[in-house]
């Protein structure tokens, strides 16, 4: 094997792959990144794999020899990180893997790349096709309610409900809700899914405003993805979703609009005293205004007030901050809505603003902390 390639272009090809190599695994050889390089086409390809998320970036290169190994993804990372902007010249001796860029030398061995688990191959032709710039901000508006407790298998991954004429993703974690919901025909038969964080993530980091088409085939039990140069392969969770409807208060009466940065920094203001256990602050709601406040008492107390349009009296409820500072910053409108009921029921969060260029309608749901009586 041998080919030569800037920087620049090797990179960010690496990072990626590398953020799928598992950190540990009984099975050493995924700890590596595969190299196929093919003289004919002038092209090399990395891959990776968890066996539960796989992901292939190609590149062109100089190639000079045809060749595959399996080199360690961390070193190999770093290595390339490390180099200076210049042509980086790879090639293979005596079971050596040499990196070379001007006087800089490394020597790296490589694994037996016949150990590698084999990728799946696609016929993109079966694909359709969706705008990128819209799947990643679905993705944003759902993921921060994935749980990460494995014992809840359906919670780790987000729903995909896939409809002729509307899209639908939704995750919660019991504590958060995110459902993102979009008027978009697809000539598809419809299911419902369950996609794993890991793939969604790994497809919103890649994501370019310049790069509009995200190419997508949906299988019985995996989902393929195809962007630019990324292919990104992952298994599906096959687990039933609970209905998520069933704990959305969509009648929640009491309606509050409030300026979204003036809530987000008083919020912060206050949370600097909140206790840590679990990062309760409280919302006393009068006409016109709201009080945030909380009580630490090894560290003090804070207390907010800002205005409101709302004509709501007497009405107190708490909330663990991080989760509402975390969909305040998911709402992209200058002012949110808050639709209320009880101290106990959940909150819901709306945009206040829509445009006709934007066709997905977001509800953020946020339970609340029980408020300690004396």
């Amino acid at each position: 094997m041998k080919f030569v390639i800037k920087k620049d272009q090797i990179l960010p090809k690496v990072q990626f792959v590398n953020s799928i190599v598992p950190v540990r695994n009984p099975l050493q050889i995924l700890t590596n990144i595969l190299f196929i390089v093919d003289a004919e086409t002038n092209s090399i390809k990395l891959v990776s794999t968890d066996l539960e998320v796989s992901g292939v970036s190609e590149m062109s290169g100089e190639v000079e020899e045809s060749g595959t190994i399996a080199v360690p993804a961390r070193e190999i990372t770093e290595i390339i990180r490390s180099l200076p902007e210049a042509d980086i010249h790879f090639f293979t001796e005596n079971n050596i893997l040499r990196i070379k860029c001007l006087h800089i030398d490394y020597k790296l061995i490589f694994a037996n790349p016949e150990d590698f688990p084999e990728i799946p191959e696609r016929n993109w032709d079966n694909s359709f096709e969706i705008d990128s710039a819209l799947f990643s901000r679905m993705i944003l508006k759902t993921s921060f309610a994935v749980s990460r407790e494995i014992g809840r298998p359906a919670f780790t991954g987000v729903l995909w409900e896939l409809e002729n004429e509307t899209q639908r993703m939704v995750a919660t974690d019991g504590r958060r809700l995110g459902k993102v919901e979009t008027a978009l025909s697809l000539d598809i038969a419809e299911r419902k899914i369950i996609i794993p964080i890991k793939g969604l993530n790994l497809i919103k980091s890649i994501i370019e405003e310049k790069k509009p088409i995200l190419k997508i085939i949906p299988e019985e039990s995996g989902i393929s993805f195809k962007y630019d140069s990324y292919k990104i392969f992952s298994r599906l969770i096959e687990s039933k979703y609970p209905d998520y409807n069933a704990v959305i208060p969509y009648n929640n009466s009491k309606n509050v609009e409030v300026d979204r940065e003036a809530l987000i920094n008083a919020v912060k203001r206050v949370a600097l005293l909140a206790t840590e256990d679990n990062y309760k602050i409280i919302f006393n709601f009068s006409k016109n205004h709201i009080v945030i406040h909380c009580e630490d008492i090894e560290k003090g107390a804070a207390k907010e007030v800002i205005e409101t349009t709302a004509q709501i009296e007497n009405f107190t409820i708490g909330f663990n901050y991080k989760y509402m500072l975390e969909i305040l910053q998911l709402i992209s409108s200058s002012k949110v809505l808050i639709k209320l009921e009880n101290e106990l029921d959940p909150a819901l969060f709306f945009d206040t603003e829509h445009s006709e260029k934007i066709t997905e309608k977001t509800l953020l749901l946020l339970m609340p902390l029980r408020i300690a009586t004396d």
